[in-house]
């Protein structure tokens, strides 16, 4: 496992780790939809561009035939791994870049 690059490493971070922290998101959704059969129904709900905002997340609901009727969200905490130690590429170097290794 690596590092992102986008960590905004400084000096002050020389000798600090770098730990990652890993969590499983299950969204349920459920959306009721009129239409004259399921295959109507269906093509509808998924050109759906309406939408409504639960919880950070976007849902398809248009507020007339096209409706959310659910949603819970279940987060499973998986674990922390450490990624490496904040040092200097370059020991030696006072002008070395930082890395995470």
């Amino acid at each position: 496992m690596t590092a992102c690059k986008e960590l905004m490493l400084c000096d002050s971070d020389i000798g600090k780790k770098v730990y990652e922290f890993e969590q499983e998101i299950t969204l349920v959704i459920k959306t009721q939809v009129i239409g004259k059969d399921q295959d109507d129904a269906f093509n509808k709900w998924l050109n759906e561009t309406s939408s409504r905002n639960i919880e950070c997340y976007d849902v398809k609901d248009n507020n007339i035939d096209v409706v959310n009727s659910y949603f819970k969200e279940y987060k499973h905490f998986e674990g922390t791994k450490e990624i490496g130690t904040i040092k200097k590429e370059d020991e030696q170097d006072e002008d070395s870049l930082l890395e995470v290794a």
